[in-house]
């Protein structure tokens, strides 16, 4: 007899009968240990090898049919990274090419890690997916062609449904930071418990952004994400050290080494210096990125929502910080588009003063005058967080975040463009269709995809802009008010620099229209950060007359009214950090995120005219040098 594993009912305490056993319909899988000691005891008399760990066995979610529909290339597009015969790595040295090899190893490593925080059980599907390929199983090879694109089990397409690949495996909240059967309410109780016990510092470093958490017998355990990674960091390292060992630019090199050298060793501060040298490089050859984001982790935040929890942890000075997902970004700088960005860069300290409530708060430009650097990439590789489609890719970034301590002690931040991600965002698309679905005919001049770059700047620069401190309390809501001020402030700065001369008033047309018409969402999404900003500022915009609906069921667009709205919802974002007030928050995205009759309509005509569902990214030039 064949017999997959066992599921045990949790809620019967009741020793299952051989009787029970044998008439019991056998199920594939079961992903959560059995608790009670005499019922594993029993199955161990029948099943020797039988440990009621709860060994995973996988099935893929999709029938071929469906699999099919998903990869097919009008659903499943293709972003193409840097090639070998381009002219940005021919025109490279020698020396610098030899560093580029090792930069992108280190980068499939940190991929690697990316995968393990995010779900219990990647790896391992990964490796049944492999074998079932072998098997000439033709799900499997779809299904890793999914799994590959998002970089996980778990993802979501462009119409923000899940593509979840396995039928059998969970996607916690707590992801691959936290056991996988951890509940919100069993890791409320136990820190409170363990705070009552006096393990103050032990919780402390369990809410860090860099620990993954284990289970201690009734209590919890961080490891610093160096001692629990530290095969794949050290690793990781050492290909580093051989990256700046033949790299040509001394100022990269010795980045090089520092972050070599976070990796190898538990302590933030080795971190900060190779973030603050990081942060100043403008003139190096090439890019590279150790990424830290906290956009996944749904379990850390929920503290700041149990009031007698979050009590307990301001009395004992403790902020709870959303764990930190990984991922590298390798690229070759683009001198002519990164002299293009910092252009900006002189107007911060003005735009500064055009922030909402400017003098209750400090905004310290201190960075700029290190040279908070502005660069423009061909993207090599990403991996991790810079590599995973899931529904977007990102094609920006302005790092390291408000919760680093290079931040938190006067250091700048870097900003990065991905060239071959924003180059892709409408690729192989028919533009007059798409237009025709969401914009009224007389502001179809005005679309020019070039000037969604424009606008990504702007946010970009606005995220150095605004409160920086108590953000924290904010708990979940943090992130999406975070993105909301970037997004409104865009707006807003685009007009301040207007003002000023830097943009015509042609351009600022274009930027708002060619905006608003890129980002029309094909369906409400209430999970993403970004996703739920566009539905307040959709919602917002049709509400109060800044989008109109043509006869034809087509927006037709206010500037005027964008900036002036704009205004408005950049002051609400500001109002609402400066409280700190993660109820404040809550409350103001469920009234204004809200998908309504308009948006729907236009989505069904965008999803009409655009096939797109997902994507996924190739890096020919990446996968010459890891031969």
């Amino acid at each position: 007899m064949k017999v997959h594993s066992i599921m045990a009912n949790q809620q019967d305490s009741n020793v299952l009968s051989m009787k029970n056993i044998m008439n019991r319909k056998p199920v594939i899988f079961h992903t959560k240990p059995i608790q009670d000691k005499r019922t594993v005891s029993v199955l161990q008399n029948y099943f020797p090898n039988f440990t009621g760990k709860g060994k995973q066995i996988f099935d893929i979610a999709y029938s071929e049919s469906e699999l099919r529909d998903k990869t097919n290339p009008a659903a499943y597009t293709q972003i193409r990274l840097l090639s070998q015969d381009s002219d940005a790595y021919k025109n490279l040295s020698t020396g610098d090419k030899e560093t580029l090899k090792h930069l992108v190893r280190a980068a499939e490593i940190i991929d690697t890690v990316y995968k393990k925080l995010d779900n219990h059980h990647n790896l391992e599907f990964e490796k049944y997916l492999n074998a079932e390929i072998e098997q000439g199983n033709v799900r499997a090879i779809m299904a890793k062609k999914l799994y590959d694109g998002q970089k996980g089990i778990f993802g979501d397409d462009v119409v923000r449904k899940p593509v979840a690949l396995s039928k059998n495996v969970s996607n916690p909240p707590g992801k691959g930071f936290y056991p996988e059967d951890l509940s919100v309410e069993e890791f409320h109780q136990i820190i409170k418990q363990m705070l009552n016990d006096g393990e103050i510092e032990e919780v402390r470093n369990i809410l860090n952004q860099r620990s993954v958490v284990v289970r201690d017998g009734e209590k919890l355990k961080a490891i610093d994400y160096t001692e629990y990674f530290k095969p794949e960091f050290w690793q990781a390292a050492k290909e580093l050290d051989l990256a700046a060992d033949t790299s040509t630019n001394q100022t990269f090199k010795n980045f090089l080494y520092l972050q070599a050298g976070a990796l190898r060793t538990n302590d933030p501060y080795i971190d900060c210096a190779a973030d603050k040298l990081w942060a100043t490089m403008q003139d190096t050859p090439l890019e590279f990125t150790l990424g830290r984001e906290c956009y996944s982790d749904k379990m850390t935040p929920t503290v700041t929502q149990n009031p007698e929890l979050n009590d307990m942890l301001k009395r004992f000075g403790i902020t709870a910080y959303a764990k930190d997902d990984l991922g590298v970004r390798v690229g070759i700088v683009d001198k002519a588009g990164s002299d293009y960005l910092i252009n900006i860069r002189k107007y911060l300290p003005y735009l500064s003063t055009k922030m909402p409530y400017s003098d209750m708060y400090s905004q310290d430009l201190s960075g700029l005058k290190k040279g908070a650097a502005m660069v423009d990439i061909d993207m090599v590789i990403g991996s991790g967080i810079f590599g995973a489609y899931r529904g977007a890719i990102t094609i920006a970034s302005n790092l390291p975040n408000n919760d680093k301590l290079a931040i938190k002690t006067g250091g700048g931040r870097r900003m990065v463009y991905h060239k071959q991600y924003r180059d892709a965002k409408y690729e192989g698309v028919n533009m007059q269709r798409r237009l025709d679905a969401v914009l009224t005919p007389s502001q179809h001049k005005y679309f020019d995809p070039s000037a969604i770059h424009d606008w990504t700047t702007l946010h970009e620069n606005v995220h150095s802009l605004g409160p920086k401190k108590g953000l924290e309390g904010l708990g979940t809501y943090k992130n999406t008010i975070e993105e909301f001020k970037a997004d409104t402030g865009a707006f807003v700065m685009l007009d301040e620099l207007r003002k000023k001369g830097f943009y015509s008033a042609k351009r600022e047309a274009e930027i708002i229209i060619s905006y608003l018409t890129g980002y029309v969402m094909k369906g409400p999404d209430y999970k993403a950060a970004h996703r739920i900003c566009d539905m307040i500022i959709y919602n917002t915009l049709l509400k109060n007359g800044g989008i109109e609906i043509d006869d034809n069921g087509a927006m037709q667009i206010n500037c005027k009214k964008v900036i002036n709205l704009s205004r408005e919802m950049l002051d609400d974002a500001i109002r609402i950090q400066l409280s700190g007030d993660a109820q404040t928050a809550k409350n103001y995205i469920d009234e204004n995120a809200v998908w309504t009759d308009e948006m729907e309509q236009l989505s069904v005509k965008l999803k009409e005219a655009d096939k797109r569902l997902n994507s996924y990214v190739v890096a020919p030039l990446a996968k010459s040098l890891l031969v």
